[in-house]
């Protein structure tokens, strides 16, 4: 969902106090600032696909060697997740294993875990980001106890997640949260591959400096 600040309903404030008290005034909000409206619209809402009830997501990564399941009961976790070389022990959590969806491969949880208290969460949809472009994650400003760490997804991934089920986001629930259908999670900003490669010209300086001293 593309962002959007509503300017017209702030200036209609501003004339409703201009236009009838004598001292009061509203012309300095932030609605009326071009950068700040800028930054507002830049970039699209990720919206949640279902209602989930979060609640933390302790993990403790373990050896994804030849003894998982004794190092799972060494941990006294009850399930375990494996994530390419590692295992993830966690405690059985509703969240986790109700939000199955169908694939042609069967029903699939939509959210796995990744380790450091996140979820993968799989979306469902995909995105096609041109070449030489990447994906910049965001979280929301203010937002709740659901954390989104920030994160850039290239062109490959994104290639990558459209042919299976869909692009992912981390997410991180720091205490109990509901999400509702349709609510926005996170932000994301198209972004050129030039501008992960710019270098503040003060850093250059700096080097410089520190090559002669």
């Amino acid at each position: 969902m593309k962002r959007s600040v509503d300017r017209q309903g702030s200036r209609d404030t501003a004339a409703v106090y201009r236009d009838n008290f004598r001292f009061v005034r509203a012309e300095r909000r932030p609605e009326h600032c071009a950068p700040w409206v800028m930054g507002r619209e830049l970039g699209w809402e990720v919206t949640s696909p279902v209602d989930v009830a979060f609640t933390p997501l302790d993990q403790i990564e373990l050896d994804g060697g030849t003894e998982p399941e004794a190092a799972g009961r060494a941990a006294n976790r009850t399930e375990l997740w494996q994530r390419e070389k590692t295992h993830l022990a966690v405690e059985k959590t509703s969240w986790l294993h109700l939000h199955q969806f169908r694939t042609p491969r069967g029903w699939e949880n939509m959210f796995l875990v990744n380790g450091a208290g996140s979820a993968e969460w799989r979306l469902g949809w995909a995105i096609d980001v041109p070449r030489g472009y990447f994906l910049l994650v965001l979280p929301l400003e203010g937002s709740s106890a659901l954390d989104v760490p920030t994160g850039i997804l290239s062109n490959t991934v994104l290639t990558r997640a459209g042919q299976e089920n869909g692009v992912s986001i981390a997410v991180r629930p720091t205490g109990p949260v509901t999400v509702r259908r349709g609510q926005a999670i996170a932000r994301i900003v198209l972004l050129h591959a030039d501008s992960l490669q710019a270098r503040g010209v003060y850093e250059e300086a700096a080097e410089a400096e520190a090559v002669h001293d």
